[in-house]
């Protein structure tokens, strides 16, 4: 009887989590897409094309207040924090093409950092604020994993195959990176050894697409979203493949992506699609039960 008891007391922990989360920004056939949370939990930066084109903009947790941090006819996207919420990485198509920016959380001292032909895309920081990730095609044709190094604008290429790369994150030791490969059939989630560049397929999942995996902050869970179960939700799992856990549970017609946590690891924040319309959601994680 114990056992059932606790199985049960799981089970309604689950649905528990699984309930409606709290809606932050909900625009009618508006897309408010790539939300990220600054350290403290207290920010959001996001983009939008509630203008025509895509603009990127900070909210206030708190009070929902929001400021717009660029304002032009060109598509702003794909931001980022840096880990000490000092500067946001971003892409832009102001100068023709997609490439790399940076700016301050206000807006200004805007600065290009990519200079290439080529799409340079989801830039990522790195958690020693030296180095950004990102997506090229620039050695073609597939798009691979780059490095920036921020203080010398040395670029190399770190991951190449003929798949896709994409979405590549560090953990927060920097030993290890998690990514996305694609082979047109699928979107798995690897994680890479940073020294030896070797390759663990974590989701194993063929024909089945996976998105935007990244750390927790104390690197013991990658949160990622999942088609596993036809429609895009939130999972998380261990670095070592174990502990999958479903963590969203999606309506009819609704699909859950682009996570990002709070360093304390108590909030999470995402996007849910419905048609042409993509709201920014929290949730807490103080309620997952213990495996």
């Amino acid at each position: 009887m114990r056992t059932y008891a606790i199985v049960w007391m799981l089970l309604a922990y689950a649905q528990a989590f699984a309930q409606s989360p709290t809606v932050l920004l909900s625009e009618n056939g508006i897309e408010n897409a790539y939300p990220r949370l600054s350290k403290d939990g207290k920010r959001i930066l996001y983009q939008s094309n509630r203008t025509g084109t895509w603009q990127l903009y900070v909210m206030t947790v708190a009070d929902k207040s929001q400021q717009r941090l660029t304002n032009d006819t060109f598509n702003n996207n794909f931001p980022d924090w840096s880990a000490d919420n000092e500067w946001i990485a971003f892409v832009s198509d102001r100068d023709g093409n997609e490439e790399i920016y940076l700016m301050k959380p206000d807006g200004t001292s805007l600065k290009r950092l990519t200079q290439d032909t080529s799409r340079d895309i989801h830039p990522y920081f790195s958690p020693d604020r030296k180095y950004l990730l990102f997506n090229s095609d620039r050695e073609g044709p597939s798009l691979d994993i780059y490095r920036y190094t921020l203080e010398t604008g040395q670029t190399e290429r770190l991951i190449h195959s003929s798949d896709e790369e994409t979405c590549a994150r560090y953990s927060p030791d920097m030993k290890t990176l998690v990514l996305l490969k694609n082979n047109q059939l699928s979107d798995d989630i690897f994680l890479v050894d940073a020294s030896s560049k070797a390759l663990t397929n974590l989701s194993n999942t063929p024909n089945v697409y996976h998105g935007w995996p990244v750390f927790s902050a104390d690197g013991q869970w990658i949160y990622y979203s999942s088609m596993e179960k036809g429609t895009y939700s939130i999972y998380r799992i261990k670095p070592d493949g174990t502990a999958k856990q479903q963590l969203t549970k999606t309506k009819s017609g609704e699909e859950h992506a682009r996570v990002s946590l709070s360093a304390e690891a108590k909030l999470m924040v995402y996007n849910i699609k419905q048609r042409k319309t993509i709201s920014i959601v929290s949730q807490s994680l103080e309620n997952i039960p213990k495996l």
